[in-house]
């Protein structure tokens, strides 16, 4: 009996020690201790599609001193809408006055540009009973606009996926979706330009 409960113990003592690692205790890669899934940059749920595009985390003040580069400004897109980009695009998710879903691409310069082969899928609202919005051309074709509304309510979580081609692998944002005037900005608090929080 003796033997059996010294084996035990200095089993789980070996397990114990072997389950230590050896991590640093000041990480520099803000990227270390958490995975991206294979070979997909930024692909947080281990679908193979990125969730957002480059630059989209916020790890805070990861790096040394300030010269050399600047802090941009957060600006609404030219609609007033909230911009997002991917490994290729940038576009301005905008909701109309009768809430309806705009996606505006966009040039380096945050102008707008014409969309050509790309496709955007909206999923909102309710997680139990999603709203899904498939924006299409507009009249003059300057942008995509959902033929529906979006689903009662004036908060919730926002998932936008754009393929820029067929052959492309679709790019996500993800946001909460807050159309509540912003108190110190112009905007609603979804595009909100104030550095207060969001």
């Amino acid at each position: 009996m003796k033997l059996t409960y010294t084996i035990a113990a200095f089993t789980a003592l070996t397990f114990a020690l072997v389950s230590c690692d050896d991590k640093k205790t000041t990480e520099t890669d803000p990227h270390a201790g958490h995975n991206h899934g294979t070979g997909v940059p930024h692909d947080h749920d281990g679908d193979g599609i990125p969730d957002h595009g480059p630059g989209a985390h916020d790890h805070g003040d990861d790096h040394d001193g300030h010269e050399g580069h600047d802090h941009a400004k957060k600006v609404a897109g030219p609609n007033g809408g909230r911009i997002f980009s991917g490994p290729d695009f940038r576009a301005e998710f905008f909701v109309t006055d009768d809430k309806k879903v705009q996606i505006t691409f966009l040039n380096e310069d945050n102008k707008a540009i014409a969309p050509a082969a790309q496709t955007v899928s909206v999923i909102c609202g309710d997680r139990s009973n999603p709203t899904t919005l498939n924006p299409t051309k507009n009249a003059d074709g300057s942008a995509l606009v959902s033929s529906a509304t979006l689903p009662d309510g004036n908060n919730f979580p926002t998932i936008v996926t754009v393929q820029t081609t067929p052959d492309a692998a679709p790019a996500r944002a993800k946001f909460t979706l807050n159309m509540t005037q912003c108190s110190s900005c112009d905007y609603k608090e979804y595009a909100c330009t104030c550095d207060h929080g969001h």
